[in-house]
Parts: C-alpha cells; sequence; structure tokens
C-alpha cells in the first residue's frame, strides 16, 4: 500500500509539474537610426592648372581668387524599417558684425526651404563667399568698431513627422556651421555632423522550458513505486501462511544448534509413569546436560527424551502430541 500511494503520489507530482514557465519582460528596441549636418566644399570658378573649373573641392582652406564660390549642404536621413516621413526644412546664410560679444548687425544673406516625404533628402545652396566677405568689410569699414568679431553662420532646421515601421515619430534637429576667414584671401567651412537613435520599449512574453530533470526523476519514482507495489502484490498472492510456522522455524534452528548432544534412538515401549514434560527443546537439553544424559530423538514419533532413575523427561514437538 505504501508503494501504490508514493508510485500515486510521484505520478501527480510528474503531471503537475510545469513543463514550461512564460515571464514577462519589458525590452528596448531600436526603432530607426538618424543622421545628418551641414557640409560645406569650395567650387573652382577661375581656370586654374589645379582643378576643373566648377569641380567641388573639400579642403581644409579654400582660395577666394579661384573658388570665390561655395556649395553649402544640408543633408539627413532615417534609416529603419518602412520609413515614410515627411520633412521641412531649412538652410540659412547669415553674416554677423559684434561687439563686445553682442551683435550690432545680423543679416540673412540667403535662405532656401523645401519639403519632401521619403526617408532622406538632400538640399544644396550655392553661395558667393566673395560677394558675403565684400558686404562684411563694408559694414565693418562704415562702423569701424574697437574690438569687432565677424563670421558666416549656416543654420539649418529641420523638422519630420511620420510613421517608421508603423510607429508614428516626430522629431527636430538643428545643425549649424560657420565660414570664416583666417587670412586674406582665404576662406573656410565647418559644420556639424551629428548621428542618434531613437528606441521604444515593448512588453514581450517569453516561454522557457523547465522542470525536465524534476519531472525525470518524478517518473522515474513513479515507475520504480509502481513496480515495487506490483511485486508486493503478487508476492502477497502467491504467499502461503500455511508453509511458514514460526514454532517450527524455531525448533529448527534449536536443532541445528543442540545437535551434538542429541542421538536419535527410539522411545521405549513401556514408559515409566512418572514424566516431565519441559516446554522447550532447549530446556531438555539443558537438563539432560545437568543430569549426566543425552538427549535421544525418536523421529516417528517426534519426541526428544531422557531417562533418569525412573523418571522419563521428554518435549514433544507441536502436531505430535497424543501419539504416546
Amino acid at each position: 500500500m505504501i508503494f501504490l500511494l508514493l508510485a500515486v503520489a510521484f505520478g501527480y507530482a510528474y503531471i503537475t509539474t510545469p513543463t514550461a514557465v512564460a515571464t514577462k519582460d519589458t525590452v528596448t528596441r531600436t526603432l530607426y537610426l538618424w543622421s545628418g549636418g551641414i557640409e560645406g566644399k569650395g567650387v573652382v570658378v577661375q581656370p586654374n592648372p589645379i582643378w576643373d573649373v566648377g569641380r567641388r573641392v573639400g579642403l581644409p582652406i579654400y582660395p577666394v581668387s579661384i573658388m570665390p564660390a561655395a556649395e553649402v549642404e544640408l543633408h539627413f536621413n532615417i534609416s529603419g524599417e518602412n520609413v515614410n516621413v515627411r520633412f521641412e526644412r531649412e538652410l540659412r546664410v547669415v553674416y554677423y558684425l559684434s561687439y563686445d560679444k553682442e551683435r550690432v548687425v545680423e543679416e540673412t544673406y540667403r535662405a532656401i526651404s523645401n519639403s519632401s516625404t521619403g526617408s532622406s533628402f538632400v538640399d544644396r545652396l550655392l553661395l558667393n563667399v566673395s560677394d558675403v566677405f565684400n558686404r562684411i568689410e563694408l559694414t565693418r569699414n562704415i562702423l569701424r568698431l574697437p574690438r569687432e568679431n565677424v563670421g558666416v553662420e549656416l543654420i539649418g532646421r529641420i523638422r519630420y513627422s511620420g510613421t517608421v515601421n508603423g510607429r508614428p515619430v516626430e522629431g527636430t534637429q538643428e545643425f549649424r556651421g560657420s565660414i570664416s576667414f583666417p587670412y586674406e584671401g582665404f576662406y573656410s567651412i565647418t559644420g556639424d555632423l551629428k548621428n542618434g537613435t531613437q528606441t521604444f520599449t515593448e512588453t514581450i512574453t517569453e516561454t522557457r522550458v523547465v522542470n525536465q530533470r524534476r519531472r525525470a526523476l518524478f517518473l522515474a519514482l513513479s515507475v520504480l513505486f509502481g513496480v515495487l507495489s506490483g511485486i508486493v502484490v503478487v508476492a502477497g498472492w502467491k504467499f502461503d501462511p500455511t508453509a511458514y510456522n514460526v514454532e517450527e522455524m524455531k525448533l529448527e534452528r534449536e536443532k541445528k544448534k543442540l545437535a551434538k548432544w542429541i542421538s536419535s534412538g527410539s522411545l521405549p515401549k513401556r514408559l515409566p509413569a512418572e514424566r516431565v514434560k519441559l516446554a522447550s527443546l532447549t530446556d531438555l537439553v539443558e537438563a539432560a546436560i545437568d543430569m549426566n544424559k543425552r538427549v535421544i530423538h525418536d523421529p516417528d514419533e517426534s519426541i526428544y527424551f531422557f531417562l533418569n532413575e525412573g523418571v522419563l523427561y521428554y518435549f514433544q514437538e507441536k502436531g505430535a502430541e497424543g501419539k504416546k
């Protein structure tokens, strides 16, 4: 019964122990990548032995005599799945003159505005650097300010909205650059180049396999105890309690133990009237030893005995009583 109960218990544990567990996690994923900036190149206008006329050249510094014009570029790109975005942007060129870090003159030399849809755009503006420089010089000569500072700013502002992979997106970016005149007759162009990542969070359900070893152990124990309970049932069904007599088994052990004090013989035909029955074979043997006698075993009568001074001392095996 115990083995059967254990088999049922471990079988129930095997069935009810889950094979998988689902967990919810919040993860951050990349929705799209963006990059953009302002860049400038000198445009070859005057014939020279180095560059062809009309060529755009990228240099750290440009000679005004050969490249009095510059091409300023504002570009932006969104990388992602199913990008459908509308871009509104403006590119402005502003020259200024300041006194003691405060701008006295600030003028927009040129500006362009555009809009488009898609995932990217490139806007280009052709700028007469020589003309900008002349306007700055004219303003300086008129004002003649001490501690003056002059320069040219490039400002690009972008607004975008739409969807990326079905998710609504919107944002703004601003890029800045500048044109400076480090030496007389030369200019240089610098600009922002930036990039970034737009992410989003979502909750996901993840299922993973668990308890494989535990379930295998429960199954093995259930089978083991089930087999043991079956063996016990079969053994109990075939068990014959009459084939195993405790008293007989005890007597057999005594026989083996006391065999050296026992001899085989026959019970006399005429027995004395006075008799003493001992409770066990051991008691009979010990009494015989005390009286310096030897115990005789009559297998036909299933009796052990010895005679002393006309008295019969004996031990009768169960089942044989009443024969004499």
